[in-house]
């Protein structure tokens, strides 16, 4: 997987961390709110996140960028700094990224699905919010990161844009 890696700019990387923003008001908010309920919940919801993570950093194995500034999948992931340390020696396996995607787009949608019951119940009105930061943050990360990433071809989050990317210049061309 040798390729001349898109070199991050100052400015890619402060839309990077703007794009943060909606993604962290989201997590923390809902990290308070499940441990208003029980802090178990709250740990189950760090959990999966962490176990998202490790699935992740099974994927950034052949990274140009692995060890060095990342946008990750979606930009909140910790897998290109945990790739180092669980995969110091590794080489890029495909089998072994298919697996390691399938079970982190899997913590996806865990990660994003499992609070929505109590943040039902704490008021209707906060599933919208919640739906509606999530997609800023999408709207607000895919475009201006995975556009640019040279590991889109890839990455799960990068072929996720460029079928979206598509879809929308179809749309928009017809």
């Amino acid at each position: 997987m040798e390729q001349d890696p898109y070199q991050w700019t100052t400015k890619d990387k402060w839309l990077y961390f703007l794009s943060l923003v909606p993604f962290l008001v989201v997590f923390i908010g809902t990290v308070v709110l499940l441990s208003t309920y029980s802090i178990w919940l709250t740990i189950m919801l760090l959990v999966f996140y962490l176990l998202m993570n490790v699935l992740q950093a099974g994927c950034c194995m052949g990274c140009p960028y692995r060890g060095k500034y990342c946008p990750a999948l979606f930009g909140v992931y910790l897998g290109n700094l945990l790739s180092g340390i669980l995969y110091p020696n590794w080489e890029f396996d495909q089998k072994f990224f298919d697996r390691n995607a399938a079970g982190g787009e899997i913590m996806v949608l865990v990660v994003a699905l499992f609070p929505l019951y109590w943040v039902y119940m704490t008021g209707w009105y906060l599933v919208l919010i919640y739906l509606l930061l999530i997609a800023a943050h999408l709207v607000t990360f895919m475009p201006t990161q995975c556009e640019k990433c040279s590991y889109n071809e890839t990455c799960p989050g990068g072929l996720a844009w460029r079928a979206c990317r598509a879809w929308l210049k179809e749309k928009g061309g017809s």
